[in-house]
């Protein structure tokens, strides 16, 4: 669907003009060949008045995520994004319909085409992102730039997050930095995880770390997302390592909770001999001892900015496809403390 911008581009006058001849505004004063051209490239774009489009039909956002509704409820991550969807949703008096998860046992595809718009949050198989596309091509992906640049995309700026811990870190007299972290996964319409790759944080990481000429330094552990993984990969890393690193960079907060155990079962000071950083700043993350460093993620602002996109794309006021890169805040606490 057209919007009044694109109108005014194509007929070469501004979108004031186009907004008062479209809408026969008695008091402009243009020719009739302007006018013409207006109505002439109004009809081409197939141009729909806001009067007359089915705004109160397709008034809502159906949300489709890689977890069960369980995970979605015990994980702030999801349950943040969630929130922040329903909230800037509320706000522009959309409906709001968890349409389905991909782990549920049963799903249903039929009806799609019928909602407002999609939302997406989680990593999809690109195939199983053109299913929905096709069904409906109002279609917003959260937490995926690698998602393909026709959909709508909003994620947070984890390469450059990193690249500020690491610099924290650096600065503070950290340069044997180890990385523990989860594999990132794809999951298809079945929801099977089809496919899994390096999290854009461990490519950071390694970026940083040559970029600084440390690779004699360079250590990954990655596996689940957890506490439980978090435990497990520091007890390996401690095992395989004859020297111990001077910090951790930790790639989720629940992660970092079974480091923080780890590293405190074999008696190691938190920040004296190993500096600890992580992501998300969950609110347990204040609460541990040591307290936390971390990055908050904002996830609920991630949510709004899909709802926003969202109705820009009901409005019909807007048909190119934007992505919206959202920066994470170091919050620095007792973890990662200057070293001596």
């Amino acid at each position: 669907m057209a919007s009044i911008r694109e109108i005014a581009s194509k007929a070469k006058v501004s979108p004031a003009t186009v907004s008062r001849v479209l809408n026969n505004d008695p008091t402009i004063s243009v020719t009739k060949e302007t006018r013409k051209r207006v109505f002439d490239t109004a009809e081409k774009l197939k141009y729909i008045p806001v009067g007359q489009r089915a705004i109160k039909k397709n008034a809502s956002i159906g949300i489709i995520t890689t977890v069960s509704k369980t995970q979605e409820i015990d994980d702030p991550y999801f349950r943040l994004i969630r929130r922040g969807i329903e909230t800037e949703a509320a706000r522009q008096k959309l409906a709001v319909n968890r349409v389905m998860g991909l782990t549920d046992p049963t799903k249903n595809w039929d009806g799609l085409e019928k909602l407002g718009t999609i939302i997406v949050i989680g990593s999809i198989m690109p195939a199983t992102l053109k299913i929905i596309y096709e069904r409906n091509s109002n279609l917003i992906v959260i937490d995926d730039p690698s998602a393909d640049i026709k959909y709508d995309a909003v994620y947070s700026d984890l390469k450059n997050d990193t690249f500020k811990v690491l610099d924290h870190l650096e600065k503070n007299g950290y340069k044997d930095i180890a990385f523990i972290g989860g594999k990132k996964f794809f999951m298809d319409e079945l929801g099977q995880p089809i496919e899994s790759r390096e999290d854009n944080r461990f490519e950071a990481y390694q970026e940083w770390m040559i970029r600084h000429k440390y690779e004699r330094y360079l250590y990954a552990a990655t596996g689940g997302w957890g506490p439980l993984e978090g435990l497990d990969l520091t007890r390996k890393m401690l095992h395989e390592r004859i020297k111990k690193p001077s910090a951790i960079l930790v790639a989720s907060d629940p992660m970092a909770v079974g480091v923080l155990r780890a590293l405190q079962q074999e008696n190691i000071r938190i920040p004296e001999d190993i500096a600890l950083v992580s992501f998300d700043d969950i609110e347990i993350s204040s609460f541990l001892t040591p307290s936390l460093s971390t990055v908050k993620i904002e996830m609920e602002e991630l949510g709004r900015t899909a709802a926003r996109l969202a109705n820009d794309r009901i409005r019909g006021d807007r048909t190119v496809p934007i992505r919206v890169v959202i920066p994470g805040s170091l919050i620095i606490r007792e973890s990662s403390e200057k070293k001596a």
